[in-house]
């Protein structure tokens, strides 16, 4: 297998998140620290960035193309990044105020999947307090999940019946069984277990045969995990941190992949100097446009 390059050296503190937009035939992707939103051309090489009014954890384009929707710090936002149009839509985990947004992608129907972090270590805490949600629609918000660490790595098999879900810490990818007509979720299971040693379980995309690529930050790779959850294959890249990943291009037969110079130190900077890039791999096998938020 080919070896990703790294296409966009722009250095992010925590790059994540990345969307390919079928109708600009761009990649959009987001510097969540550094409260950036990015866009990168492949024809051209080109590369704009803006800096988003909050700090968004997660993003997607909407059906009616007037900007995104995006799970922010201060609950889930419409942005424009070419107007510079910003709407507060939700309030979400306003009292938890060392949570915020993370995570997030639509379902087939439009729906907004997305989830929260608990960003301090607390002891008196019982339990974790991070929750996931699910936006319909029409607005309609649903906690759908509570007790979670770090939410991330929401993707969907191939006939949408299945949903796949990562909480980071816990090592662990579970799949759901998903009702695509109305967005519920059931038996959840255990899909693969992540050996600390290959880092941890980050953001993530489903490919056309079914087979789940899954980041690993602190792990120096991505994962491609059958319908099974055995290991068909490992993206090996040099760089430390790996963040998400996402399928476009022609054919969507191109893994775009984002990075983080997050918790490295200068040392590690100056043998991993592509560390925060966006990298991309060509491959065999395809995936699909991303979907939409809305009716």
């Amino acid at each position: 297998m080919k070896t990703p390059e790294c296409i966009a050296d722009v250095k992010n503190t925590l790059g994540e998140g990345p969307v390919w937009d079928e109708v600009t035939e761009s990649l959009y992707w987001l510097d969540i620290t550094e409260r950036a939103l990015f866009r990168f051309i492949p024809s051209s090489g080109d590369v704009t960035s803006w800096e988003t009014p909050s700090e968004f954890g997660s993003f997607a384009l909407r059906r009616n193309g007037q900007g995104l929707v995006a799970a922010a710090k201060d609950g889930i936002v419409l942005f424009d990044p070419e107007t510079g149009r910003y709407e507060r839509l939700i309030a979400l985990e306003e009292c938890l105020i060392e949570n915020r947004m993370n995570d997030g992608k639509c379902d087939a129907m439009g729906r907004f999947w997305c989830g929260s972090i608990h960003e301090v270590s607390d002891p008196s805490l019982r339990k974790p307090i991070a929750s996931v949600y699910r936006i319909d629609a029409d607005l309609t918000v649903k906690r759908v999940l509570e007790g979670i660490k770090t939410s991330n790595g929401f993707a969907w098999s191939p006939d949408g019946r299945s949903m796949y879900f990562a909480d980071t810490p816990t090592q662990a990818i579970s799949v759901f069984d998903y009702d695509i007509e109305t967005g519920e979720i059931s038996n959840r299971r255990m899909f693969a277990e992540v050996p600390s040693s290959t880092g941890r379980p980050d953001g993530a995309a489903v490919d056309a045969e079914g087979c789940l690529w899954s980041a690993h930050f602190a792990g120096g790779r991505v994962t491609r995990y059958a319908p099974n959850g055995s290991i068909v294959d490992v993206i090996e890249l040099p760089v430390t941190n790996v963040t998400s990943c996402a399928f476009g291009g022609t054919g969507f037969s191109t893994l775009f992949i984002t990075t983080a110079r997050e918790d490295l130190s200068p040392e590690d900077l100056e043998r991993e100097p592509k560390a925060g890039g966006l990298f991309s791999i060509d491959l065999d096998v395809g995936g699909f446009k991303m979907h939409r938020f809305g009716g």
